[in-house]
């Protein structure tokens, strides 16, 4: 997570502020640790068969926190899983666009050459 005013990035620590420019980051770490109780959430309802609820948590973790690239991989795997194979070329690519080592490219060239991308 990087300081919305200095970009420093933060690391937990005893206190939630900046240690470059001494920000309050209490509300930002609030949001993300909500975000990701939203994403672990989705894996569960994931696990359970719940897809429409999984669905529905991983687009409120992505609303809260657009730039994790485990979150867009999450959701192309629920869009798959409910045959929905355009929108899950599109969050692969947006989870490969944040980090391009991530494993989900391996299944997105398999997608893209399924789909003629």
């Amino acid at each position: 997570m990087k300081c919305p005013v200095c970009r420093a990035t933060y690391y937990p620590r005893t206190a939630p502020f900046c240690r470059r420019c001494g920000a309050d980051l209490s509300s930002l770490i609030q949001v993300h640790d909500r975000a990701i109780w939203h994403y672990r959430y989705a894996i569960q309802q994931l696990n359970d068969g719940n897809y429409a609820i999984a669905q529905t948590h991983i687009e409120q973790a992505l609303a809260l926190h657009h730039a994790n690239a485990d979150f867009h991989a999450l959701a192309g795997q629920l869009w798959a899983l409910q045959g929905e194979f355009q929108q899950t070329i599109v969050a692969w690519k947006q989870a490969q666009a944040l980090d391009p080592n991530h494993a989900v490219g391996r299944y997105l060239q398999i997608m893209m050459g399924l789909f003629g991308e």
